[in-house]
């Protein structure tokens, strides 16, 4: 259900995208990257970031991509 909410609303709003969540968290980390799979295939790509103005909390995983218009 969540990832077909997530690709619903993309597809709805084309473009470029970013999306960041916690590595730590790895049900939000498969979800994402499953859910970008589904969206792009093999187009997409992740990153780690420090997070602003925190710089002991570990960093954000970002995940980019682009949904292209139907």
């Amino acid at each position: 259900m969540g990832r077909a909410a997530a690709h619903q609303f993309l597809g709805r709003h084309p473009g470029r995208w970013e999306i960041a969540y916690q590595e730590d968290n790895r049900a939000a980390a498969a979800f994402w990257r499953q859910a970008a799979r589904d969206l792009v295939g093999i187009r997409w790509s992740g990153e780690r970031r420090p997070v602003p103005d925190k710089p002991d909390a570990p960093p954000e995983s970002w995940l980019s991509l682009t949904v292209p218009e139907k």
